[in-house]
């Protein structure tokens, strides 16, 4: 078995781009060997900020022969009376270059028709890969590629040279004149020269050789024993080892170095979050507290060479004071304008062409949050309005726009400055809360208003005027802002109509636009609900069970009469209950039949009176159980129905011959199918 090796070196690659890059040259190597039909082992790939490689092991020395057959006209066409080829027979041999040999009727569903075998020989693989690896190294996706020279590669960054070896022999390829080889380089300053290398045993071990640690994993590793090496050396402190970091300095070096440096303590009056951010998104840094959890004056910078003196430290300490300096500065500058101060700025700011500016959205979750707060805690109208419209403020300060990630941080931070209350300064915070999938929920009923009416004024005003999401296209984030509301309405418990919060939101929106309220009041709810029900499924709740429920406006409901319903779902009554279901719905939906009142003195039978009877008895039941929201005990109560719902189906014949027999039994139906619909649709579950 064979083997392939592949290297490209490149200028330094940003961190974020290496593994995609990695991951996606394993997948397009892996797709074209399969669909080409030549077998291989394990594909490994990896990369350093210097470099991509692919290693092939186990490969197949050449493509596998393949034998096709090619459908020619129809027999009577191409045969003539005596069995020989006809002119239109022989071209179509000619035209296939097909030899006549190989040449037979063959029998298919549209009658006989003429038929050919063509064979082809299994090209080498060393040849393949000559004809291909460049395409494939052009194919590689980045976030962003361009030209580097007049050449015509578009790539990453400026590619410099190209290992390219099949079983120990260089491959005569050439990547927009560059020609391959079978050598590589070590560390930009911690080796010299080049190395060249025959397999990947030797190329591993000369890159290891020359200071390149080439594995991803390993260079993680050794980061984290170097972290916690120098957080034993210095018993005071604990190294924050945060993971997203860690992956983005692995892969901004060949050979990590980690560096202790500090900073003055005259920077830890900043609030923690500059100080964090300074620190891990700016300068890649990992930061250190004491042992009581609070923030030191103590960082972790990782250097790509190994430190002789302290020139690193002081070049690391150097920079982090200069930023953090710029952040004293914007911190001292902003305190000195009220936050609500702040807020008339808005008014300059526009939010989106069509729906205004800043302030004009402000101005509609603040009347959304007052209704919220109004429906769930009318105690705290007060303090949800103070923070629906500080909470926008701190966007026009001069910290949020050297640090946008800190919107809402510090909004909090200059309002406890200036003494508003901490559930005003906590509201503004939380209100930008779930940020992300598994982000924190706000905890103040306050910041649960406010992030709920931004987030649905958002998407009110998006689907408004036709910005609604397709496919990967959500530039609002109205998916994340739909679960946001969702995850908040559900932790917090809280009990309103969807339906009604959508339709004000809307008559808000009207103020400043004009479209058509109902439909776009449809689609908003679809939406959201069509969210929820992903959510649900991912917890267990099938999509069937959803569908059975969705009536209920409330979602607090709709999810507790969800999981009463997928409780019983697979069991033998609830499958005999929903059958029955739908055979009354399609027995009145044939019939056309809509009334409900019957007369008893009509009845036939005692199986009429029994229904009549638990209908009366199970309506009055489900109402009250349904209200006081105990929705396993009104499944429970509907699953009763079975036996009695069994004896009239086998005793009654609905569609009886005097027509006012029949009309009574269908209303008598009808009333049934209404004390079913109380609980749910069960039309819609699958099983039944």
């Amino acid at each position: 078995m064979s083997y392939y090796l592949l290297e490209i070196g490149t200028e330094e690659l940003p961190a974020s781009f290496i593994n995609p890059a990695a991951e996606s040259l394993k997948e397009s190597f892996s797709n074209l060997l399969t669909n080409k039909g030549i077998g291989f082992g394990d594909i490994q790939t990896g990369g350093t900020p210097r470099r991509l490689y692919l290693y092939i092991d186990n490969l197949n020395e050449k493509q596998d022969d393949k034998e096709e057959e090619i459908m020619g006209p129809p027999a009577n066409i191409a045969f003539d009376e005596n069995g020989g080829l006809t002119k239109a027979g022989k071209g179509f041999a000619k035209s296939k270059s097909l030899d006549e040999k190989y040449l037979k009727r063959v029998k298919t569903d549209k009658g006989e028709y003429l038929a050919g075998k063509r064979f082809f020989k299994g090209v080498r693989t060393d040849e393949f890969l000559q004809e291909n690896v460049a395409s494939l190294i052009k194919s590689i996706p980045f976030q962003k590629s361009m030209r580097w020279s007049d050449k015509n590669l578009k790539f990453a960054r400026p590619v410099h040279w190209v290992i390219s070896v099949y079983n120990g022999d260089i491959l005569d390829i050439e990547l927009d004149g560059i020609k391959c080889s079978d050598i590589t380089y070590g560390h930009r300053f911690m080796s010299e020269g080049g190395v060249r290398v025959k397999n990947f045993d030797s190329y591993c071990k000369k890159l290891l050789e020359n200071n390149v640690v080439y594995d991803f994993d390993s260079r993680k590793k050794l980061i984290e024993d170097q972290l916690k090496r120098i957080q034993e050396e210095n018993n005071d402190l604990i190294v924050q080892i945060d993971e997203e970091l860690l992956d983005s300095v692995a892969n901004l070096v060949e050979k990590p170095f980690a560096v202790l440096g500090s900073f003055s303590e005259d920077f830890l009056e900043l609030p923690d979050e500059v100080l964090i951010t300074s620190m891990k998104n700016h300068q890649k840094y990992f930061y250190a507290t004491d042992k009581d959890g609070k923030m030191s004056n103590y960082f972790i910078g990782v250097s790509n060479t190994k430190p002789k003196d302290d020139t690193i430290r002081y070049g690391y300490e150097k920079v982090l004071k200069a930023r953090l300096s710029d952040a004293v500065f914007f911190f001292e500058n902003d305190k000195k304008i009220l936050l609500e101060n702040r807020v008339e700025q808005l008014r300059d700011v526009v939010y989106q062409e069509k729906l205004g500016t800043s302030y004009e959205k402000m101005e509609r979750f603040y009347k959304i949050a007052s209704y919220l707060s109004g429906q769930l805690a009318s105690d705290r109208i007060e303090n949800t309005q103070r923070v629906a419209y500080l909470c926008k403020g701190d966007l026009m300060t001069e910290m949020i726009y050297e640090f946008p990630e800190l919107q809402g941080i510090m909004g909090r931070e200059y309002a406890r400055v200036q003494g508003e209350n901490d559930v005003i300064c906590k509201g503004i915070y939380e209100h930008y809360l779930p940020r992300f999938a598994g982000d924190d929920l706000p905890e103040t009923k306050e910041g649960c208003f406010v992030s709920i009416a931004d987030k649905i004024d958002t998407i009110c005003g998006c689907f408004a005027i036709g910005l609604i999401p397709t496919g990967n296209n959500d530039p609002y984030a109205l998916r994340r802002n739909a679960i946001g509301i969702l995850n908040i309405i559900r932790n917090k418990n809280f009990r309103l109509s969807l339906k009604r919060l959508i339709d004000y939101s809307l008559e808000v929106l009207s103020e400043k636009i004009s479209f058509d309220s109902k439909e776009v009041s449809e689609q908003i709810y679809d939406f959201i609900l069509l969210r929820l029900k992903n959510i649900l499924h991912e917890e267990g709740i099938p999509g069937d069970v959803f569908d059975a429920v969705k009536g209920y406006d409330d979602i607090v409901c709709l999810q507790s009469a969800a999981e009463a319903i997928a409780r019983v779902k697979d069991g033998e009554d609830f499958e005999v209950i929903a059958t029955s279901y739908k055979r009354i719905s399609n027995i009145l939906k044939k019939a056309g039949w809509q009334r409900k009142d019957y007369d008893i003195s009509l009845f036939q039978s005692d199986f009429e009176s029994k229904l009549d009877a638990a209908i009366k008895e199970k309506e009055g039941r489900i109402n009250v159980l349904i209200n006081n929201e105990e929705y396993k005990s009104a499944m429970d109560e509907l699953l009763g129905l079975r036996l009695v719902v069994d004896d009239f189906f086998d005793n009654v014949m609905v569609m009886d011959k005097d027509e006012k027999i029949k009309n009574n039994r269908l209303s008598l139906l009808n009333s049934l199918k209404s004390v079913f619909d109380i609980a749910a649709d069960l039309s819609k579950v699958k099983n039944a």
